[in-house]
């Protein structure tokens, strides 16, 4: 299972930086936004998953490093200077790519050790941010990246790229949600089947 994640994984990190994808994530930023989810909620789950070493960080700076990186890579100069320089650009990527993987590590990777009710809020307490930054690229009256061009075409891009991030991200989010909250119900179940089995067993003194 591990190694079908880590193909999966690299596959689409390897589809999403390919030669057509990036040549239509420098024409749109609706494109540019896909790569984006494509790298932080598709590969880096994967890769948290499939990978034998991940960086071992305290879950807290784990999430806050992935809030960060939302609000950073989006409205600060770094986003425009990424389109325009390849360098910043390969910068953009590694980061929302290090700091997804470090996320998802404390959710699904060999080093995450919380147990499944810190899990489910931890993806919980995700959702509104990954929403916050999404309706703040959405709802704004401007266009905030002039690469794309400063006219009505352009802002109405830049609506359907906070669309692309708020619903697709929130939907993985939920999955993730449902699936730990699987994981937790079956993980109970399997221990109230342990502690009938043990107390069905004889106690020493009724055997001796």
């Amino acid at each position: 299972m591990g190694r079908w994640c880590l193909g999966v994984g690299v596959a689409t990190v390897a589809l999403a930086l390919s030669p057509p994808v990036d040549a239509r994530a420098d024409a749109t930023l609706s494109a540019h936004m896909v790569q984006h989810v494509a790298l932080i909620m598709v590969a880096a789950p994967l890769l948290a998953a499939g990978l034998s070493q991940v960086p071992k960080v305290h879950p807290l700076l784990a999430w806050l490093l992935f809030a960060a990186t939302g609000w950073l890579v989006h409205f600060t100069p770094l986003f425009e200077a990424a389109t325009d320089n390849l360098p910043v650009h390969v910068f953009e990527h590694a980061l929302l790519l290090g700091g997804g993987l470090l996320f998802w590590a404390q959710v699904v990777g060999r080093v995450a050790t919380l147990s499944h009710p810190l899990r489910l809020l931890y993806l919980v307490v995700a959702m509104p941010q990954n929403t916050f930054v999404a309706l703040a690229i959405f709802s704004t009256s401007r266009v905030l990246y002039p690469h794309y061009g400063s006219d009505a075409e352009a802002l109405a891009d830049q609506r359907t790229a906070g669309g692309i991030m708020w619903v697709a991200g929130d939907l993985v989010l939920l999955v993730a949600v449902l699936l730990v909250a699987a994981a937790w119900a079956r993980h109970e179940e399997h221990q109230n089947r342990l502690t009938e089995e043990a107390d069905q067993l004889p106690s020493p003194r009724t055997t001796g």
